[in-house]
């Protein structure tokens, strides 16, 4: 699947992501944007990192890296791109709603998804409880992220559906 024609469907994952974090934190947030920039993978001072998405607080841009995402649609199946993006989404909607601390973040994007996905076999599951590395074993940086400067970002039009108000 092509990243372009994936684009399309990204708000609908969003919206169950928001969805799912008012049923279960009783939270919510409007008003975010979703951009996706080059990047992906960091290698830091001995620690090897993937970084598929980031929220820069307080902001309202939730950002995914291409270059993980493309990898994803070249040699997964569909039911795997969705969970990574579901969880990709959902990690850093929690991070919006102020809770900065990562570990906490990750702490509840395992309680949501516990909550939401029973199975325990289910992509979104094992992404949750073990990381990117549970589907791409093999991973090896390749790619240090730029400076994300705001021409660089490709916007995802209609993500927070919500959130938009139309003028006549």
């Amino acid at each position: 699947m092509e990243i372009q024609e994936f684009k399309k469907q990204i708000p609908e994952i969003f919206e169950k992501v928001k969805t799912d974090v008012r049923k279960i934190l009783k939270r919510h947030r409007a008003g975010l944007s979703l951009g996706l920039v080059e990047g992906g993978f960091l290698e830091e001072e001995g620690f090897i990192g993937f970084i598929g998405g980031a929220h820069f607080y307080p902001g309202h841009v939730i950002v995914m890296t291409k270059s993980p995402l493309k990898m994803i649609l070249e040699s997964q199946p569909y039911e795997i791109i969705w969970a990574y993006t579901y969880h990709i989404l959902l990690h850093e909607y929690i991070h919006s709603l102020d809770i900065i601390n990562e570990y906490q973040c990750r702490e509840i994007t395992l309680k949501v998804t516990e909550e939401v996905f029973k199975d325990v076999n289910h992509p979104a599951m094992i992404l949750a409880k073990n990381g990117i590395g549970a589907f791409f074993p093999n991973l090896r940086p390749t790619d240090v992220p730029p400076e994300i400067r705001p021409e660089d970002i490709e916007y995802v039009h209609g993500f927070d559906r919500e959130s938009q108000t139309y003028f006549s």
